[in-house]
């Protein structure tokens, strides 16, 4: 009876004994993962940061098109007014001409580095847009990924 006491006894020893061990895989296994969550989240953090500054720059990049855009409506109000003003006197009329030429230059070529800048934003733009979707699917597996734990 006592060799069957001490075979029941062993055996509750190594039925603990296995329990704890698995209770410290699982633990380890957990400890882990917890800290690949944590660098996941850090990581999402600092990307939503980057992804803040990107947009607010796009931003700026877009009212400093708007403002260009008003400075060269001006301009060709400017030289609307000045080529009525050139037909009021043949003298001023040949200075004015002269000078509304070489402005008219000078638009032509701001207008056309304009439109090249306008381009580049544009292709910026859509290029942000297809980051802004990139990082939308990133997102939703980070999230799909978190919502596992």
């Amino acid at each position: 009876m006592q060799f069957c006491i001490g075979q029941l006894w062993s055996m509750h020893d190594k039925e603990n004994e296995d329990r704890i061990r698995d209770n410290l895989k699982l633990g380890e296994e957990n400890f882990k993962i917890i800290g690949q969550k944590r660098r996941m989240e850090e990581e999402l953090r600092f990307f939503k940061l980057d992804f803040a500054k990107m947009v607010a720059h796009k931003e700026e990049t877009i009212s400093q098109l708007g403002s260009a855009r008003l400075a060269i409506s001006d301009l060709k109000e400017e030289i609307e007014k000045k080529k009525l003003t050139r037909h009021s006197s043949t003298n001023l009329h040949q200075i004015l001409g002269a000078k509304a030429e070489k402005e008219r230059d000078q638009l032509v070529l701001e207008r056309d580095r304009m439109k090249e800048e306008k381009k580049k934003l544009e292709h910026i733009i859509s290029d942000m847009m297809k980051q802004n979707h990139g990082y939308k699917d990133k997102m939703k597996k980070l999230n799909e990924i978190c919502d596992e734990f």
